[in-house]
Formats: C-alpha cells, sequence, structure tokens
C-alpha cells in the first residue's frame, strides 16, 4: 500500500473513540455512565519516536479528558475517578497497540474502534 493511500485512509478513520466507564460504589450496572474522547492522529508520522510520542501525548490527554476533575474530599468521587483513570488508560493502551500494529503491518484502521467495558 503506497503512502498516499495510507495517509488518505488514516486521514478517513482518524479517531479513536476511548471509553471509560465511570460508576459509584452503590449504582448499579444499568447506571453507569460512558465516556468517550476522540483521538486525533491521521497528521502523525507513526513511524517516527516524535510521531508514537505525540501519539502518547494525545492519549494521555484524552485520558484525563474522559475522567475529568473529581472532588478529592468526597471518598466516592475519588473512587469513581481511580476507577475511571484506571479503565480509561487500559483503554488508551489497547488503542495504541492496536494503532501501532495496523501501522506496521502496512495495513492502517479502515473504521474507528470503540472500546467498552
Amino acid at each position: 500500500m503506497s503512502n498516499t493511500i495510507f495517509t488518505k485512509t488514516l486521514s478517513a478513520a482518524a479517531a479513536i473513540a476511548m471509553t471509560a466507564t465511570g460508576f459509584s460504589a452503590t449504582a448499579h450496572a444499568q447506571d453507569r455512565t460512558i465516556r468517550t474522547a476522540a483521538v486525533e492522529y491521521a497528521d502523525l508520522d507513526l513511524t517516527s519516536e516524535d510521531g508514537q510520542s505525540t501519539l502518547q501525548g494525545r492519549l494521555k490527554g484524552a485520558v484525563r479528558k474522559v475522567c475529568g476533575s473529581f472532588d478529592a474530599k468526597n471518598l466516592v468521587d475519588t473512587q469513581d475517578h481511580r476507577v475511571c483513570m484506571n479503565e480509561a488508560q487500559a483503554s488508551a493502551q489497547r488503542a495504541s497497540v492496536t494503532i501501532m500494529a495496523a501501522v506496521k503491518s502496512g495495513k492502517p484502521l479502515a473504521t474507528a474502534m470503540v472500546i467498552s467495558n
């Protein structure tokens, strides 16, 4: 696959949707909140260290965006935030591995991925 087709395909499918599920200790499964953030990467050269580093920075930013702020004085908020961060970081790691495997195989992702719990 040529670089031009590779770039166009990445541009067309330029987002990974990360999800994190936050819930309080007393919440039921149907009360779970799904939060997502899109991470653009079509503009990056993921074969370079700079591109990979930028992708990791964007994924970390998305994790922060998904989980947001919390009241450190509230035990439930603190616990919910910790769960959200753990799930979002795991989701970001899976997304990173998937993206890099696609780049290395020369088969860019054709569709966006949704990773949920």
